[in-house]
């Protein structure tokens, strides 16, 4: 028998929240005959959070006189009895109930998200709404338990049946890797899908069934070159198709950006969203490359970018332009799976329940995957720690006693760099590969950066170390099973290790301590610059020769073992060698950023970066290049590129402009209210208008956050009455991930409203039809006391008009130009912070279009008006 259940709590937290509902269905697992059902309510003997009410339609009316836990443990175990437990994510409420005195730590389980993750594995999302619409089950009510069991009962169901489609290989697969693992819930699942004989595999054939389906690395393509090219009018080049709207400052601006390579000049353009600059430099760039023989890299910020050049518009242009060429894509490093890591991994363990659904992915995906890359698939916590075992970043997955070298995919994308003449990267490997000893970028000599509003971030986050205790724990946990399973002696390793981690964990509590003395001790997570004060207040000097002899010794050691190949934990433990140093070496401190952080996730975390991108970005890339093109839509304020050349060292680059080809005087209206008053304390009149905002309008609103606390309690004033209209509120991080967002908010549109902050909105594309209103909260300043932001300020005079607005404006830039997209969008824009109606503040104007038509009215005038529309 099985028993699928589930059950809705007041919170996430399994040792403080409480269960407020309970259903379970207990059914025959070869027939799905429903045995027998359970359900009741739970008194929480507390209030129901609001937003937990929002969610669950579970008030405290409901279980006022609901029976306790307690009274209703003997019930559910005696419902329960030997079976096997069935749900989605079932881990996390198996914990509420043995928190809960209800002991179901002895009954096998079976996870509707352990088959998902590798039988759905191209799905985006695998949250339980989510597979219910791909399988077309029916799912109403969505976070009441009898609901989510039944729909639950019908996944499984249906996993079932996509299982026993599977072609045989795929079946191979899943066998043989469950037969490598001990847990007794692989077993119980390896019994339910495998009832009768299987064949049993080994590990070469194995490898055979991926390896057949993974090609060697024989690269076709091949660079093309022609210099009898007639280029002398580029803009011919845009003769290929009526289907592509052609825009006179388009064509203006591929001019210029040929003109430019010509020239061999560096240049900087801002072109508004829209313009379609993408073809204004992908054009010049083909032609010039081909022209000249020369590669020419394309760097983006975002995934979404990249993806839209390679497989969009370069795919586009490769079959409509009149002229050959060829392009690829390359990303860093650990983007690509490393053949001989996976395979010595598969080698050497037993694995765990979560291990084996995560190799399972890996192998179909290694069976169909296009262009090799790991983020085509979708990564859960407990997964991070297995793909940084088996990605491609370490230096000698490409060396020639790598018996997999020719299957590689890092090579294979090395190769196809090699014969390209245009290379779409992104900015992550751009700047990594600046400081990387073995370079992934061969002949960078002609280089675009679109998003180019994003450098200073991106160098800083690429160049970003750190280290904590907890990752080097799962190194040291890795060794010792490599030296069980190999039968390696390791006493003295262990010796030294434990030496160590009693050196590091006196820092570990050192920084604990200062941490806590300078910050709340209530705050979620804990980010701070570690100041003079935190190198000075203690002599680090002695621990810290121990710990690096230490590590040295372990490399040592590590080194002369013949029976098993540690390059990997070699790299980790010199390189946690090197950041221990750089980061307590009190003379590099005017060179970097160091930062300490404190979550539940990695404790204690030591974090150092860049100070001073802008001389790094001289030194090391603008003056090394032949020809540069940085372009974005928001560059400029104040109509000077002063702020951009200063923070990004722009010394020697040509600067211009094109202008929109929208009307915004016509397209835009930017409404400003005037009676709204204090947008930091005048909380509930916020909420209000916005409830009757959204209620007159109904449909395609995008609402731009500072805060999750903000998103969270709107959608906790509002939810509730607007579903009674039927208006759906889509807010990031309630319970919904972003894929399930963005799915559920594009198929239904027109009743729909969405709760986000910037970053969401930077990471997503949505289609222009969706979105008519856009309604911003506050300025985007960043966080005062965030800790690169802090550093950077000392850099000058007066650090809030030089660099906090100018960074404000330019996102607010971004916010405003990802709008308009056609000549027949209009727009409503609502900017609810008042400090703009002062006149210190009018700077902010600088973020919108000098044309917007702007409107200052009361909300009641507001309001009325929009009653008059709708």
């Amino acid at each position: 028998m099985i028993v699928c259940f589930d059950l809705e709590t007041t919170g996430l937290d399994k040792y403080n929240d409480k269960i407020i509902e309970v259903a379970m269905i207990k059914f025959d697992e070869n027939t799905f005959e429903i045995i027998d059902t359970y359900s009741s309510f739970v008194y929480p003997e507390r209030e129901i959070p609001d937003i937990i009410s929002n969610i669950t339609n579970i008030f405290d009316s409901d279980v006022l006189w609901a029976p306790k836990i307690q009274d209703l443990s003997q019930d559910i175990l005696d419902f329960i009895g030997d079976s096997i437990l069935l749900w989605h994510n079932v881990n996390f409420d198996i914990d509420f109930f043995l928190n809960n005195w209800i002991d179901v730590s002895k009954n096998n389980k079976i996870d509707t998200f352990f088959l998902a993750n590798f039988l759905n594995f191209t799905q985006s999302s695998l949250n339980l709404e989510m597979l219910c619409n791909y399988y077309n089950i029916e799912f109403i009510w969505a976070h009441r338990a009898i609901n989510d069991v039944k729909a639950t009962v019908d996944l499984f169901k249906a996993q079932l049946k996509d299982f026993w489609k599977l072609k045989k290989d795929k079946k191979r697969i899943i066998y043989y890797l469950f037969s490598l693992s001990s847990d007794s819930n692989v077993k119980i699942l390896q019994n339910l899908l495998f009832s009768e004989f299987w064949e049993k595999i080994d590990l070469d054939v194995f490898e055979k069934i991926l390896l057949k389906n993974i090609s060697k690395s024989e690269y076709v393509d091949e660079f093309i070159s022609d210099e009898n090219l007639n280029c002398e009018d580029i803009v011919k080049f845009f003769n290929f198709s009526s289907e592509v709207e052609k825009r006179e400052n388009q064509l203006n601006m591929t001019k210029q950006v040929f003109s430019g390579f010509n020239s061999n000049k560096k240049m900087l353009i801002e072109a508004p969203t829209w313009l379609w600059k993408s073809f204004a430099y992908l054009i010049p760039s083909i032609v010039y490359s081909v022209k000249n023989n020369k590669k020419i890299y394309i760097s983006t910020k975002t995934k979404t970018l990249q993806d839209q050049l390679f497989m969009k518009d370069l795919d586009f242009l490769s079959k409509n332009m009149d002229i050959r060429f060829t392009y690829t894509k390359l990303k860093w490093r650990k983007n690509y799976i490393s053949l001989k890591w996976f395979f010595d991994y598969i080698f050497l363990w037993s694995f765990n329940y979560s291990e084996v659904s995560f190799l399972i992915k890996i192998s179909f995906w290694l069976l169909e995957t296009k262009y090799w890359e790991l983020d085509e698939l979708t990564f859960y916590p407990d997964e991070y720690s297995y793909i940084r075992d088996l990605n491609s970043d370490w230096f000698n997955s490409l060396q020639e006693k790598n018996q997999y070298r020719d299957y590689e995919f890092l090579l294979k994308s090395r190769k196809s760099v090699e014969k390209a003449n245009i290379v779409i990267i992104n900015h992550s490997l751009l700047f990594t590969d600046l400081v990387s000893e073995s370079k992934l970028l061969p002949d960078l000599n002609t280089l675009v950066i679109d998003e180019a509003h994003n450098i200073e971030d991106s160098i800083t986050e690429s160049l970003r170390e750190s280290y904590n205790l907890k990752q080097l724990k799962e190194y040291f946990d890795k060794c010792e099973k490599i030296f069980n399973f190999k039968n390696i002696k390791k006493i003295d390793f262990l010796r030294t290790k434990e030496t160590l981690l009693s050196n590091l964990e006196i820092i570990d509590d050192y920084a604990f301590s200062y941490i806590n003395k300078k910050l709340p001790v209530d705050n979620q997570y804990k980010n701070l610059l570690a100041t003079d004060d935190f190198f000075s207040d203690l002599d680090f000097s002695q621990i810290l020769s121990k710990i690096n002899l230490d590590l040295l010794d372990i490399v040592d050691k590590l080194k002369v073992i013949s029976e098993y190949d540690f390059t990997k934990e070699i790299v980790f433990f010199d390189s946690l060698a090197k950041n221990i140093i750089d980061f307590f070496d009190k003379t590099n401190s005017k060179y970097f950023i160091k930062m300490i952080s404190l979550n539940d996730r990695f404790w204690v975390s030591f974090e150092y970066t860049l100070l001073n991108p802008w001389n790094y970005l001289y030194s090391n890339l603008w003056w090394k290049l032949d020809s540069c093109l940085l372009t974005s839509a928001t560059l400029s304020i104040w109509n000077t590129f002063d702020y951009i050349k200063n923070i990004i060292k722009l010394d020697n680059f040509d600067f211009y402009t094109f202008d929109s080809d929208f009307d915004y005087k016509k397209q835009a209206t930017l409404f400003i209210p005037t009676d709204l008053w204090s947008v930091k304390n005048n909380w509930d009149e916020i909420v209000i208008f916005l409830k009757e905002f959204y209620s007159l309008v109904r449909w395609k609103a995008l609402t731009l956050l500072t805060s999750f606390s903000v998103i969270k309690k709107i959608y906790t004033y509002c939810n509730i009455e607007l579903k009674k209209e039927w208006i759906n509120i889509y807010a990031q991080s309630i319970w919904w991930s972003k894929n399930k967002i963005l799915s559920n908010f594009t198929k239904s549109p027109e009743n729909s409203i969405l709760l986000w902050t910037d970053s969401f909105w930077e990471w997503v594309d949505i289609p222009w039809d969706d979105l008519k209103y856009l309604i911003i909260h506050k300025f985007p300043f960043n966080v005062p006391n965030d800790p690169i932001f802090m550093a950077r300020s000392s850099f000058f005079k007066d650090s809030f008009s030089e660099y906090a607005i100018p960074k404000a404006i330019i996102k607010l830039k971004q916010w405003f130009g990802r709008l308009i997209r056609t000549k027949n969008d209009t727009w409503l824009v609502v900017l609810l912070d008042d400090r703009i109606n002062s006149k210190w503040w009018e700077i902010f104007y600088q973020a919108f279009p000098s044309d917007i038509n702007i409107k200052k009215w009361t909300k009641k005038q507001f309001l009325d008006i929009l009653k008059k529309k709708y």
